[in-house]
């Protein structure tokens, strides 16, 4: 809406006398609702002053002037929210008149004057107001208004001052005319002002006004005196002289600064004299050249002494930064008085540790070294001699001073101070060697960088500096520094070395010759990684070495400290060129292998490679052929230990191989050159300095290295030497009670691989050498006297015999696998043997029992691989296999990682064979052995663990377990393949058997993976023909015992045990047809079939494979065995796994079911083992599976049982339920049941009559009736009934429905039926089905009843419950039956409440099962129509209801008329329940066919708007609401005309219900008015004219008057009250002739959308004002009763809804004021939600929307 059209809009008084008066009003209650606590409400009403002022500023501004005024003690939070109102509003760009302007002006200076103390709060606000009205077009009467304060003889507010200062940064152009006048104005009372704040304000003006008369000066907005930005930032330029309109300032400037500078510097407020030196550093530029000139010797140790007050450093180094440059750019030697004094003064100033977590300090420090950089351009030798002079000192702070301004100039001044810089390094050199502070050294590696980037280093004392404190060091000194700088150095150290390698390119010849000396030292392994990737990055840039050619005088000059390093080094030849040392190629090449060894420092690794890349052409130009292959290739598999290994010595190998043919003697210069290494690897690690790690891994590999160079050595003297050197080392491996023997064997490893890798070439020498230790080792030392003294122990020759026996057993087996096989064996004599037999038997060491082991194991390996050429068979064998096979594999198994080993021998022993019987090897005692030590180790695997020790215990067996298991099928193979026979088979299962049935799975797995690989050795072994049997008698006992198996709990043991059983089938096909069963046999396809499916892990799946296993079985075995099969399938049962108990009886079961009939002549002795089994056996399903397979049995010689379980104790017990499932088969004996059942609950008293004293007591259910439901519930899940059920389904539908009602809050009957009969005679069904109706009588006992605690415990209404639901399952009316399930405390409830909320579904059900119109769906109705009359409430709630919810469902014809009829009956039932759900079926009478419609619609009407009345306190069913909602439906359904004579008056009978607590009958009046809407909406698109004009009126009437308070209920909490509002809304408005309104309510009211309600109502209202203004007053009075609603959410949105309303008005009325009051007294309301809508109300009531 227009403002123009409010009131004169936003500058006007007011176009009626009374807006002003409202508006005046209503702003004092906005002004009064300030004090409000919620922080909401006062944002609020913050909003709704901003818009008021937007809307009406000059009126708006009076009133809130005037209040100020007249309320002059406001409270300091009212005139915070106040002056923040109107900052937004200036803010903004809402155009404000000038007069308006003038008064905030005058509002905001009284606010900022008011208090002569600091207010931030309110003085800071007010500011920021002056500013933004100043940044615009009102600067100028803002910079009045501010004059008028800044009198000549008074001294300014200093809020005032501030507010200038600010100005004068906002508006510049603005600002700048009046900078003069107010000098000249504040000047003269300058030297007046006492105070420290108003000080520091005066200082912040005068500041801001010099640096706004700079900018205008320059024409860009540059602070002559900003933030420092880094180092290397030079591109500052130094302020010019004030142009011509500065200078008008100049004097004035002149007299401040004197006053400034002169007094009021002195102040010992440190804020004040910070604001002072920023304002000083602005004005010093601007002042008159001649008085620049004539103060600044004065001025420098002026501003120097300020240094030693306790001021802000940064601000004083500023204003000596702003002298500094204006006299340098002035003229430069007008400072040479003070520039001693200004560098030293300068040099104090320098930070050492600068906290980088504290800008300003950081600022300062740089500020300082700008300084320098200023200086040095004119006084560059006085800079570097003070910085020389204090590199001398021995305060550690001075020199690192000096260096950080060497560092900076080096960066920005390097031209000023280069020829200065030899000065400096010969200083330095001393420094770097003896520095020990962490913070002096990392100062001194920054210096080097940037004496390295500016190419002044050119000595190698400055290269040890980096390299060497790239090693951390072995004990930190904390005193020189922390652990974390220390670290931090070390890391600065490598990075910058790297740098220096790869960036720079100043000192690459020099860093080449240094780093390449301290790679070949020990003292730097640490540290080699980063060595080698700097050489490869300097090898990368030119390959080749430069030599300086040195002087006589040079040559003769001895060695620095650095050099004496490399001086130490005298394991490799130097290459001298004058003093320059290299190591030579060979020591390269040869410390790199001996590094490459290590895999665990893969980056080290990875860095070497890349280096020897770009090193190759000082071994050999030509070398780049190969390694352009071999180094990539080992990059690829860097990660890849085993790879990398062995891909490691073939590198090696090819290498020497080729450079040795071109250099015949390199080989040799080679191991010379690794022997002198040797020294680089010490065995213990040297206590030095810095960080030495151990070097075994590359001791190791130097060992391995120099083995393969000495393959290409051909001199004998050289090749014993080095064999002697790798035993020596060998032998020089320190052993004692403190080191483990494994961990000995680790460390020897290597020298005996490398004595391995010598027999390649040199055996005869290896084998020599080897013999002469043996002998050693194995001899008796001494037979004296002494040596029977067993106290006498020389532990140092024992050890020292240990450790050369192991390195002979272990040497001998790696020479046995690298040599040539045919050499070895023949070089292996009975000294060896002998000597490893001894050993074996005379030692528990597990470590000497391994490398004996894995010898034997060679030795076998070679004489198999060789059998063909060496025919002599391995002597000692059956010794040597008594000895492997005695050492003992037992708890706590600590000998287990022997036993892949002994296998393997065993295996390989009885491959090797012989003719000489004395050396023959028992296979079957070698198996039993084998199979006892594996499984008793297995037995102790588990799957949870009680700790940490108990799981690395598991996974140490698990692995070794793991590695065995491999070589015990191999065993087994190597038996069966030397005997297939079935006398050898019954061995192998025979051992296995006990271990399949363990009841740890994993020996179960394992076992029969054993067993299962025996089984296919055996097929491809077994001889068949004259030789063999005919028939394999084991079939029937092998399979029973393996299909327990076959269904064990693991998959694994399950699939491989299919698998076996194949095999046996196999066998047996095999025997008894002398044929082969072809893949594509039936039985074959199928027994595979299986194999696939039985992993899974469904155990119905599991079970149904059973059967087939069953049936594969009886087809392939003969007859002769069934019965043994039977036998030990029922021994299975005791199996202690559970699920192969239970398989055992379903394959029982199902193979009987197949060959049953062949058991006769068995039955008695089968049935006595079955039912001793069933007994015996503790699980329930497999007793269940026994039982299955004699009701099988008894299939096959039918003898049924009947009824007698019915008079068993309740509740029945599992075999009497199992028994009722089982006799259900018979058809014909359940239709008889179902027919006597229904009668007998004809005529029975379903609950015992309460006494009348005991009429509120539970009732309780009659026992002959409970009993059959408790038959019917194991009955009726059947499914062999289902077709009896489908006949009498009408009956028993209805009587189970109305049953469920019945039942509910029953309580069971208190005694029990007969007691069990004991005749053995079957009564007949006649007979049986007589019986129950003598149940009762018969129950009494000679105490009346018998007790039964566990009846006592049934739900009656529970077992109705379930026999219903599995009535409707058994016939697949899944859609009811699920409907049974929805409420879980349905047979636990006390009412009937659950019960009647299901009929609705179980109507649709039904006739979704049946149809509407059915005969099926008739005799329904009909045998429901017989429950109507019934004596028991609940009979008549169950039919009444079916029928009231099948109206809906459109019946016709007698159905509809048997409906209605009984319906229009059930009105006047004295039960409420029953009447309430008769009008909930009447309320669908639309739903009929047209017929029946005319026929009862003026009874149904009648009765619904009857029942709006009826209201019934403490009934399931509210009438009323029902009667609403029906009355909903019929005028859904109804044509219009039928119903239109009421249509008004129902419209206004159901507007109280608006209004109502129930959620439920205000949802269903509010959905009723929109039906009515709808209905009248139809009636007028059919083209009828209504009866009367009157009636369509006073219908839009109501529509008028309701609009608004559904409206404003949509804003409630309730999902359903809003989707009701949603859908009556977009009725109602299609009714309004509003296109605009409806098309708005069609779009955003979408039932299930979301809908921001806040911002809706306000666009929503906005447009029904502009589309129907005739109405607002209407709407305005519909809502105002609202503002009394009950719920917080409306009374809140009424407000808003009339504040916007009130807004479009044409013109004010007198009801007014009157509202405008009511929202008014709102902002006092209870809720704060309706406060804050109040205040944004009020906003819209006067303000712009």
């Amino acid at each position: 809406m227009d403002r123009n059209s409010k009131a004169n809009g936003s500058g006007g008084d007011g176009g009626t006398t009374e807006k002003p008066s409202i508006l005046e009003g209503i702003l004092h209650s906005l002004f009064e609702g300030l004090v409000d606590k919620d922080e909401t409400v006062r944002t609020a009403i913050k909003s709704s002053l901003v818009k008021i002022l937007e809307t009406h500023p000059a009126r708006a501004t009076d009133i809130l002037v005037e209040y100020r005024e007249k309320n002059p003690k406001l409270s300091e939070q009212t005139i915070i929210i106040l002056l923040k109102a109107i900052e937004r509003v200036v803010n903004s760009d809402t155009p404000i008149p000038t007069e308006a302007n003038k008064k905030l002006i005058i509002l905001a200076i009284e606010e900022l004057t008011r208090s002569a103390d600091h207010q931030p709060l309110v003085q800071e606000h007010a500011l920021t107001i002056l500013v933004a009205i100043g940044r615009g077009n009102e600067c100028k009467a803002v910079m009045e208004a501010l004059m008028t304060h800044t009198k000549e003889g008074a001294v300014a507010h200093f809020m005032v001052m501030q507010c200038l200062g600010a100005m004068a940064t906002a508006n510049v152009p603005g600002v700048v005319p009046f900078i003069k006048p107010i000098l000249a104005t504040i000047l003269p009372n300058l030297g007046g002002i006492k105070h420290d704040h108003i000080k520091q304000a005066h200082a912040y003006a005068i500041g801001h006004f010099s640096e706004a008369l700079l900018e205008q000066s320059h024409g860009v907005a540059v602070v002559p005196i900003t933030t420092i930005s880094p180092p290397n930032d030079d591109t500052k330029t130094a302020p010019t002289p004030p142009t011509d309109s500065s200078i008008d300032c100049s004097t004035e400037i002149s007299v401040a600064y004197d006053v400034l500078f002169n007094q009021w510097l002195h102040s010992r407020e440190p804020k004040v004299c910070v604001e002072i030196l920023h304002a000083l550093s602005s004005m010093y530029p601007l002042l008159p050249v001649d008085k620049i000139q004539d103060q600044s010797t004065r001025l420098i140790p002026q501003i120097l002494a300020l240094y030693r007050r306790s001021i802000e450093r940064n601000s004083v180094t500023q204003f000596l930064s702003s002298v500094l440059k204006t006299n340098i750019a002035l003229q430069p030697s007008i400072l040479d008085p003070v520039a001693d004094q200004l560098i030293s003064s300068l040099f104090d100033l320098v930070c050492v540790f600068p906290d980088y977590e504290k800008p300003q300090t950081v600022k300062g420090h740089y500020e300082v070294l700008r300084c320098f950089h200023l200086l040095s351009g004119i006084y560059a030798a006085k800079i570097v001699d003070t910085l020389l002079i204090h590199l001398r000192n021995n305060s550690e702070r001075d020199r690192i001073k000096s260096l950080l301004i060497l560092t900076h100039l080096l960066n920005t001044s390097t031209a000023q101070i280069g020829d200065k810089m030899q000065a400096f390094l010969e200083c330095l050199k001393p420094m770097v060697m003896a520095e020990k502070g962490i913070k002096m050294k990392m100062t001194l590696l920054k210096t080097i960088v940037a004496l390295s980037q500016k190419g002044f280093i050119k000595e190698k004392e400055f290269v040890w500096f980096v390299v060497r404190y790239s090693c951390k060091y072995t004990k930190v000194n904390q005193e020189h520094g922390s652990l974390e700088e220390h670290a931090n150095f070390v890391l600065s150290c490598e990075n910058s070395l790297f740098m220096l390698s790869s960036t720079a390119g100043t000192m690459d010849e020099l860093l080449k010759r240094e780093l390449l000396n301290y790679f070949v030292l020990l003292d730097y392994t640490d540290v080699c990684s980063n060595l080698a990737k700097c050489l490869g990055s300097l090898f990368a840039k030119s390959p080749n070495i430069e030599y300086e050619i040195a002087t006589d005088e040079e040559g003769d000059e001895k060695r620095d400290g650095a050099g004496e390093e490399h001086a130490k080094e005298t394991g490799h030849t130097n290459v001298k060129s004058g003093k320059i040392i290299v190591p030579c190629a060979e020591s390269i090449f040869a410390r790199c292998l001996a590094l490459l060894g290590n895999y665990h420092c893969i980056k080290r690794s990875s860095n070497i490679l890349s280096f020897l890349k770009y090193y190759y052409p000082h071994l050999n130009p030509e070398l780049n052929v190969l390694w352009d292959q071999r180094i990539p290739d080992l990059l690829l598999h860097i990660n890849k230990e085993s790879v990398f290994s062995r891909k490691l010595i073939e590198f090696i190998t090819e290498t020497v191989e080729y450079l040795n043919t071109r250099d015949e003697n390199f080989a040799e210069r080679l191991v010379n050159k690794m022997s002198d290494q040797m020294n680089l690897y010490p065995i213990s690690t040297p206590h030095t300095e810095f960080v030495v790690s151990p070097m075994a891994i590359e001791r190791g590999m130097l060992l391995k290295s120099l083995s393969l160079a000495l393959c290409f050595v051909t001199e004998a003297q050289t090749i014993n030497a080095k064999i002697d050197l790798i035993i020596g080392a060998a032998r020089q491996e320190k052993l004692d009670k403190h080191i483990k023997h494994a961990d000995y064997e680790q460390k020897i490893a290597p020298c005996a691989l490398a004595l391995g890798y010598i027999s390649r070439k040199h055996l005869s020498h290896l084998i020599k050498k080897l013999a002469e230790l043996a002998h050693i080792g194995g001899r008796k030392h001494s037979t004296g006297f002494f040596s029977n003294l067993h106290f006498i122990k020389d532990t140092h020759k024992e050890q020292e015999l240990y450790k050369t026996n192991l390195l002979v057993i272990k040497s001998f087996g790696h020479i046995l696998d690298e040599s040539d096989p045919m050499q070895s064996l023949q070089n292996l004599d009975d000294t060896i043997l002998n000597f490893l037999i001894l050993q074996l038997t005379g030692t528990k060491d597990q470590t000497i029992m391994s490398a004996i082991l894995k010898t034997l194991l060679s030795i076998c390996n070679q004489i198999i691989a060789t059998k063909e050429q060496l025919t002599a068979p391995l002597k000692y064998r059956k010794q040597i296999m008594d000895a492997v096979f005695s050492i003992p594999i037992e708890a706590p198994f600590n000998d287990l990682p022997l036993l892949p080993t002994i296998l393997k021998l065993g295996t390989d022993f009885i491959r090797i064979g012989g003719v000489d019987a004395t050396e023959s090897v028992d296979g079957s005692v070698i198996f039993e052995i084998a199979c006892k030590n594996f499984f008793s180790c297995a037995q102790h695997l588990k799957i949870k663990f009680d700790s940490p020790e108990e799981d690395e215990r598991n996974s140490f067996l698990a692995k070794h377990l793991n590695e065995s298991l491999p070589e015990l099928n191999a065993l087994a193979k190597a038996i069966i393949e030397t005997d297939p026979s079935p006398s050898t088979l019954d061995l192998i299962i025979s051992i296995l058997e006990s271990w399949t049935r363990d009841k740890n799975s994993e020996v179960r797995i394992c076992a029969s993976h054993v067993f299962n690989n025996g089984l296919e050795v055996y097929i491809k072994s077994m001889k068949i023909g004259c030789e063999a049997p005919s028939k394999f008698n084991q079939t029937g006992q092998m399979l029973g015992k393996i299909v327990p198996r076959c269904i064990d709990s693991n998959g694994t043991v399950r699939q491989v045990s299919v698998d076996i059983l194949q095999k046996t089938l196999e066998i047996s096909c095999i025997y008894e047809t002398l044929t082969i069963a072809d893949s594509e046999t039936d039985w074959v396809k199928e027994i595979d079939l299986v194999k696939e499916q039985i992993i899974t892990d469904d155990p119905k799946m599991i079970y149904n494979l059973a059967g087939e296993i069953a049936k594969i079985i009886a087809l392939r075995m003969s007859n002769f065995q069934y019965l043994q099969f039977c036998k030990t399938l029922l021994q299975g049962l005791r199996d202690p796994e559970q699920s192969s108990s239970i398989g055992a009886s379903v394959v029982l079961k199902f193979f009987i079911q197949h060959k049953g009939s062949e058991l006769f002549h068995a039955i008695p002795d089968l049935v006595k083992e079955s039912l001793n089994a069933v007994r015996e056996c503790d699980i329930n399903r497999a007793r269940s599976g026994v039982l299955k397979a004699l009701v099988a049995l008894t299939k096959h010689h039918p003898k049924l049982v009947c009824f007698e379980m019915l008079t068993q104790p309740l509740p029945y017990e599992s075999n009497t339920v199992e028994y009722w499932h089982l006799i259900a088969n018979d058809s014909e004996l359940t239709a008889a049941l179902l027919e006597n059942f229904l009668q007998v609950l004809t005529a029975s008293c379903l609950y015992e009559p309460n006494e009348p004293a005991t009429s509120e007591r539970q009732k309780i259910a009659s026992m002959q009736p409970f009993a059959i439901f408790c038959a019917l519930k194991e009955i009726m899940p059947c499914k062999d009934v289902k077709e009896e059920l489908n006949k009498k389904f009408p009956e028993l539908f209805t009587m189970l429905l109305t049953s469920l009602a019945t039942y509910t809050n029953l309580a069971p009957p208190m005694h029990t039926g007969s007691q069990r009969s004991n005749s053995p005679t079957q009564p007949t069904v006649n007979a049986s089905t007589a019986s129950i109706s003598t149940v009762a009588s018969s129950a009494k006992s000679k105490f009346g009843f018998v007790p039964n605690k566990d009846l006592v415990k049934l739900n009656p209404c529970q077992i109705v419950l379930d026999t219903f639901q599995a009535f409707l399952g058994n016939l697949e009316m899944e859609q009811i039956a699920t409907v049974l399930t929805v409420h879980t405390q349905l047979a636990s409830s006390t009412d009937l409440k659950h019960f009647i909320e299901l009929l609705t579904p179980i109507a649709i059900g039904l006739v979704n099962q049946l149809q509407v119109g059915s005969s099926t769906m008739k005799h329904v109705v009909t045998a429901l129509s017989k429950y109507v009359a019934s004596p028991y409430d609940g009979q008549r709630i169950a039919a009444v209801g079916l029928f009231s919810r099948l109206v809906p469902l459109k019946p016709c014809g007698e159905i509809s008329s048997v409906i209605m009829l009984h319906l229009s009956s059930a009105l006047s039932d004295p039960n409420a329940v029953v009447r309430g759900i008769s009008i909930q079926g009447l309320g669908y009478v639309g739903s009929l066919t047209e017929h029946d419609i005319e026929k009862y619609t003026e009874t149904a009407v009648t009765a619904l708007l009857k029942g709006i009345d009826d209201t019934v306190s403490d009934c399931l069913i509210n009438i009323p609401l029902e009667s609403m909602r029906g009355l909903a439906r019929v005028l859904q359904t109804l044509p219009s005309d039928r119903l239109e004579s009421f249509h008004v008056s129902l419209a206004i009978r159901i507007r109280p219900f608006f209004g109502s607590y129930s959620i439920e009958i205000r949802e269903a009046s509010i959905i009723l008015f929109g039906d009515l809407c709808e209905s009248k909406k139809a009636h007028e698109n059919t083209g009828n004219i209504s009866p009367t004009a009157a009636s369509t009126e006073a219908l839009r009437e109501q529509l008028i008057a309701n609009l608004f308070p559904i409206l404003l209920h949509l804003s409630e909490g309730e999902a359903t009250i809003i989707r009701a509002c949603k859908g009556t809304l977009r009725k109602v408005c299609g009714l309004l002739n509003a296109p605009k309104v409806n098309e708005m309510a069609q779009r955003h009211l979408i039932d299930h959308g979301q809908l921001n309600y806040g911002v809706f109502i306000v666009d929503f209202v906005k447009l029904i004002a502009m589309d129907l203004p005739a109405h607002i007053q209407d709407f305005i009075d519909s809502a105002i009763p609202k503002l009394r609603s009950q719920w917080p959410e409306v009374r809140g949105s009424a407000a808003v809804v009339i504040g916007i309303l009130h807004n479009f008005l044409p013109e004010r009325n007198a009801q007014t004021e009157s509202v405008g009051n009511k929202l008014a007294v709102l902002l006092k309301d209870e809720n704060h939600f309706v406060r804050v809508k109040a205040a944004t109300a009020l906003g819209y009531f006067f303000g712009d929307i």
